[in-house]
């Protein structure tokens, strides 16, 4: 059965964003390092943002339903295929030639299909998931580049990488829950529809003036 999770099969992906969070370290300041100070070292968990700001849980909703939605359907086949197989099992003494060829035929389709099934929905959730962490991630890296700026760092590793091996991280040293706020501001601000100028009220036209009344002449006397 399919078997998939936002959070899993990432090791490929994360070392794309691991190359991302390398590109961010190499564009730092290093006037650190020339002037003889100890460098300053941050780590963050770039997995656990991804997935732990809002945006990050949103899409994680949604994959998860549509996770679930393939799971029901690929449920649906396989029931269908032990169904038969079983059919098969009890009734092959019973059944003809013809009947038992048919039988046996519309297993092996509805098998080849069920696989099928399972490689595409596979294929099409990894594919999900790496939307999600492109979008995602490429946001990021500028939001960790300016953050790691400000508080002067002079390099940041990402502690969720396997390539990073890290054996002992302080807490202090860890920027992750930062920069998810960041992240998370920043796409409220940019979400904020702007303010729409007001309108100026147009200028009521002058009501015309009254017209004289007719003035009647004055038949003369004859």
């Amino acid at each position: 059965m399919l078997k998939i999770d936002l959070r899993k099969g990432v090791q490929f992906h994360m070392r794309r964003i691991f190359v991302l969070i390398c590109a961010i370290a190499l564009a730092l300041p290093v006037a650190a390092a020339a002037q003889s100070i100890a460098p300053k070292i941050g780590v963050m968990n770039v997995l656990r943002a991804i997935v732990e700001c809002k945006e990050g849980k949103q899409a994680n909703e949604e994959f998860q339903k549509k996770f679930e939605a393939k799971r029901d359907e690929l449920s649906r086949k396989q029931k269908e295929v032990e169904t038969l197989q079983q059919q098969l099992k009890s009734q092959a003494a019973t059944l003809n030639d013809e009947a038992l060829a048919a039988l046996t035929r519309s297993i092996q389709v509805k098998t080849t299909d069920l696989q099928r099934s399972q490689e595409d929905a596979e294929k099409e959730f990894n594919e999900l998931r790496n939307q999600i962490f492109n979008r995602i991630g490429s946001k990021l890296a500028p939001l960790v580049q300016q953050y790691a700026k400000e508080k002067n760092f002079t390099l940041v590793l990402d502690s969720s990488s396997q390539t990073t091996q890290l054996t002992y991280v302080d807490p202090a040293t860890d920027i992750t829950d930062e920069v998810v706020k960041r992240y998370d501001a920043m796409q409220v601000s940019s979400s904020t529809p702007a303010a729409k100028p007001a309108t100026a009220t147009p200028a009521t036209a002058p009501a015309p003036a009254a017209k004289p009344p007719a003035t009647t002449t004055p038949t003369p006397k004859k």
